[in-house]
């Protein structure tokens, strides 16, 4: 029990890439079919399948740690997680734009599960709002330029775009938040904003749609206005009649270079709009929508989860480490992730007692673990690596992520 080759579920969401994750993988997708996430874990929904690589055996990696969680993940991950794998990686490539969302922290998620258990909610039910008792921060680094929203604006920023969008009329949409520039006065319009509905919102979109086109003609194409309308403008025009398509005007829009990366915290509203990224997150299926998407919305449940603090977004930078892996900060007990870009061999140190999953992303590298058992990780190939594997090496040319849990 040490090194497993993993076989991993591909998510065919309407809002993936036909090309990126097929060319990833090396496979062909001769039907045309959005590949939107590549999931690599123990999540109940889409466990990987575990693979010895000496003799061919198989078993989900859910089942391999339910036999053995404490060779598998460590006396401390099995002690602090319940005996389950803490973290679920995925790549995620988005063609277009995800649903504005936003993640529970551990106790409102406990709190909604049981609400909705003592409802009767069933847990596939489309209006169910909470699958399970767990947060869910996520982690997400740029393969490729990578844009979304995260995060209310400063406020200042707000206000300057509603004038913009509606120099006549700001006064009545936002006039209380440029009085009183504070989450409470945030929370009132925000909530004003998402939760219109019928004749009214048809109206106000209508004439954004055609205040952007202005807007967006008028401005240069890659200046913060130019790029800020335009998004408004796809969204309009992708989601008609959604309120989701406003969020820019609200939320800070990122684009993050490749090795970049951003940290989402509980209650952080956001959507990934288009890009390819290795994504790390708890092991949790717990989101709650609030627009740009037709699944189901509770908008309340929604609002009551935001934090409503506001400010400009920093991309997260690696941190070198000892190893030869660098490492990104994510300040979070359930996952950790760091990259290395391996030319040559690259000696490990004697690791900390915790399971990994290894992805190579380009090129093609060789494990070699103590016992001098060697494995091949082409690109878009993963391995898990046991807690008890005491050291290994990696060998060749490539780029490897390391998804792991905080030792």
């Amino acid at each position: 029990m040490a090194l497993y080759l993993l076989e991993n579920t591909v998510q065919n969401y309407d809002w993936g890439s036909t090309v990126e994750l097929p060319g990833l993988l090396g496979k062909d997708n001769p039907s045309g079919e959005p590949w939107a996430e590549l999931w690599m874990g123990a999540h109940p929904k889409a466990p990987s399948i575990a693979v010895d690589p000496a003799t061919g055996a198989r078993i989900p990696l859910d089942k391999l740690i339910a036999e053995a969680p404490i060779k598998v993940l460590g006396s401390s991950v099995a002690g602090r997680f319940n005996n389950a794998l803490p973290f679920l990686f995925k790549i995620l490539s988005a063609a277009k734009p995800l649903s504005i969302q936003a993640h529970p922290s551990k106790r409102k998620a406990e709190h909604g599960f049981a609400r909705e258990d003592f409802a009767g909610i069933p847990l596939d039910a489309p209006e169910r709002n909470y699958k399970d008792t767990n947060h869910k921060p996520e982690t997400v680094v740029a393969l490729t330029s990578f844009e979304g929203l995260c995060g209310f604006r400063p406020i200042d920023e707000i206000v300057a775009n509603i004038k913009l969008l509606a120099p006549q009329d700001w006064q009545r949409l936002v006039g209380r938040l440029a009085d009183d520039p504070g989450r409470l006065e945030l929370s009132v319009f925000f909530h004003t904003m998402i939760s219109q509905t019928g004749d009214v919102i048809q109206k106000r979109l209508e004439y954004t749609l055609a205040r952007c086109k202005r807007i967006v003609a008028s401005e240069q194409r890659n200046s913060p206005g130019g790029l800020l309308f335009s998004w408004v403008l796809k969204l309009l025009e992708t989601h008609p009649g959604d309120v989701g398509a406003l969020a820019p005007l609200v939320l800070n829009l990122f684009r993050l270079e490749p090795g970049q990366a951003l940290n989402i915290t509980d209650g952080q509203p956001h959507a990934y709009l288009c890009g390819t990224a290795a994504e790390i997150m708890a092991n949790s299926d717990n989101v709650l929508r609030g627009g740009l998407t037709s699944k189901h919305r509770d908008v309340a449940e929604f609002i009551s989860t935001l934090g409503f603090d506001s400010g400009l977004l920093q991309p997260v930078v690696p941190v070198d480490l000892s190893d030869g892996f660098s490492m990104y900060h994510c300040d979070v007990p359930d996952y950790a992730i760091a990259k290395a870009v391996v030319s040559g061999v690259m000696e490990g140190p004697k690791r900390q007692s915790v399971p990994e999953i290894l992805l190579c992303t380009d090129g093609k590298v060789e494990l070699v673990s103590t016992s001098g058992q060697r494995i091949a990780l082409p690109r878009g190939t993963s391995i898990f690596v046991t807690a008890n594997e005491k050291r290994y090496s990696i060998a060749g040319n490539g780029t490897v992520f390391k998804a792991s849990v905080p030792s």
